[in-house]
């Protein structure tokens, strides 16, 4: 042997220097395994355990665990010992089971009669927790106190980790809370009183004063001589009812849910909407869904219809008559003049007087225009005479205002003042059947000063007075068959409506003052023909009934 050692010592050499390395190597991998193995993972409790792979991190190509891992309590905190297999290597680790997570619970509000106690366990429904949890008040109730109080409650694992809760405790002879539907009826205190629960005289001390509002009221209570608090709640199940109507609109314009309903029956207020909203821009008649809605949220769904229609109707143009303007005096064309339409009420006049020279005397024509918003347009030709002043306006201003204080006083109202003038001009004036009927200021002048005319003077010396007051008239002409004589009186209006008023006399007597339309066609009927107050409905508003 020593002789091959001798004959073969490089051979040797190498064989030691390769067994050194395999050893080596075999140690540094076995301790690289080793040090990629986790010495501890935690898990939370209750949860389930990794994978075994989960310890290792490295390359291998199985990792399985060694140790029976249902052995684990996964519910109990603390630190257990785990073997893993590494590619055939058995490696020791150990998992921490930690519980960090609070308890949490279901709290539920309490109802105790005077004197009684509860734990505070039985202010929860609930409690969840992987671990052991108990249950204390963080500052105990008082069980003595009336009515309602909060409770303050600690939930504590074996872990240490705690969580906190709020409810409340009642204690009272009578309900926390009462519910009644909604009524027109006085409040039932005999309500309140608990089962079991019985007193001598039950009185209320304070509340609602009505209970067809849906809420919660406070209310205090007598029970036999003490005073306790509780809530009414009141409540709406019934739904409501109502009735609809059909309504007509024109094509474009909007009308309002509520507009359709006519009645409404239920105890507390209702709100009307559409279930879904008309189209405005057809032209017919649609079926309309309207839903009422109370203060408990009840639905009724009531149906009726809506009419559109479209305007093709212009608007009338009232008291753009012939009338007579004098060189030097500033005319106002829209002097009692103006314009109604069916749809939009009053609308605007417009006057084209361009060809009207106020300058010179002669007959000339104004235009007089108004449209409404559908766009439909009326026009009428007037004819504006101008003339010379046989009068100044101011001379008859000067004449109005001399009556005006003889017959007015200024706390006479419009009307009481209209009559005044009525009965001047109607007793001052000597009919003769002839005037100027070309010079309305000539008429007043001459009807004031000589006290002379026919029914053109009374007609100008109320356009003068009545003018000066500041009512509103408008200029009526009888519509005259051949060879019928002329008539002329006024409309007013004193803020009440368009009235009829005539200071003529009249044979049989008549007192025209603020009449009516009926009341001109039936003092018309008595004269032959029916021709006394014939004139153009069209052109003038309707007076009111009475």
């Amino acid at each position: 042997m020593s002789e091959n050692r001798k004959k073969y010592p490089g051979i040797i050499l190498v064989i030691l220097i390769v067994c050194i390395f395999i050893g080596v190597s075999i140690f540094i991998m076995n301790y690289v395994r080793e040090s990629r193995v986790a010495d501890v993972i935690t898990v939370e409790a209750g949860t389930i355990m990794p994978e075994a792979g989960f310890f290792y991190n490295g390359k291998a190509k199985y990792v399985t665990y060694v140790t029976d891992i249902s052995t684990i309590p996964l519910d109990v905190p603390g630190i257990y010992d785990i073997e893993i297999n590494v590619d055939g290597r058995v490696y020791k680790s150990k998992v921490e089971v930690k519980d960090s997570i609070p308890p949490t619970g279901v709290v539920k509000a309490l109802d105790l009669l005077e004197g009684e106690t509860v734990t505070a366990e039985e202010f929860f429904e609930s409690i969840s927790d992987v671990t052991d949890v108990t249950v204390a008040f963080k500052e105990e109730p008082d069980f003595t106190r009336r009515n309602s109080q909060v409770v303050s409650l600690i939930l504590t694992d074996t872990s240490g980790n705690t969580s906190e809760y709020e409810t409340t405790l009642w204690i009272s002879r009578l309900k926390e809370v009462v519910q009644v539907e909604a009524t027109l009826e006085l409040l039932d205190v005999s309500k309140f009183l608990k089962p079991n629960v019985t007193a001598r005289k039950i009185t209320l001390i304070s509340g609602p004063t009505s209970l067809n509002k849906v809420g919660k009221y406070p209310v205090q209570i007598s029970v036999d001589g003490e005073i306790y608090e509780s809530t009414v709640e009141v409540i709406d199940t019934i739904p409501p009812k109502g009735v609809a109507e059909p309504q007509t609109a024109w094509v474009g314009d909007k009308v309002e849910p509520e507009s359709f309903i006519t009645e409404i029956d239920d105890i507390t207020s209702v709100t009307v909407r559409y279930k879904e909203e008309p189209d405005f821009s057809f032209a017919g008649e649609q079926t309309v869904s309207l839903v009422l809605t109370d203060e408990g949220g009840n639905e009724t769904i009531v149906q009726t219809t809506l009419i559109t229609e479209n305007d093709t109707e212009p608007p009338k143009i009232y008291g753009a008559k012939k009338a007579t303007a004098y060189i030097g005096i500033p005319f106002s064309y829209k002097k009692d003049v103006y314009a109604e339409d069916n749809r939009d009420g009053e609308v605007p006049v417009t006057v084209d007087s361009s060809q009207v020279n106020l300058k010179v005397e002669g007959e000339y024509t104004a235009i007089y225009s108004a449209t409404d918003s559908s766009g439909n347009t009326t026009t009428e030709e007037v004819t504006i005479t101008v003339k010379k002043q046989t009068v100044t306006m101011e001379e008859l201003e000067k004449l109005a205002d001399e009556v005006l204080a003889q017959i007015t006083t200024e706390d006479m109202t419009l009307r009481e003042k209209a009559w005044e003038i009525y009965q001047y001009v109607n007793t001052h004036l000597t009919y003769t059947g002839y005037s100027d009927k070309t010079d309305w200021m000539k008429e007043a002048y001459n009807g004031i000063v000589n006290g002379v005319g026919d029914c053109f003077t009374y007609y100008s010396m109320s356009q003068l007075l009545l003018n000066r007051i500041g009512i509103q008239t408008l200029s009526v002409e009888r519509a005259t068959k051949p060879g019928e004589a002329k008539h002329y009186w006024h409309m007013v209006n004193y803020g009440e409506g368009w009235y009829h008023f005539d200071a003529c006399i009249h044979r049989p007597p008549f007192v025209s003052f603020m009449v009516t339309d009926a009341e001109l066609d039936a003092y018309s009927r008595r004269h032959k023909d029916s021709y006394y107050y014939r004139y153009d409905r069209e052109n003038y508003p309707a007076t009111p009934e009475k």
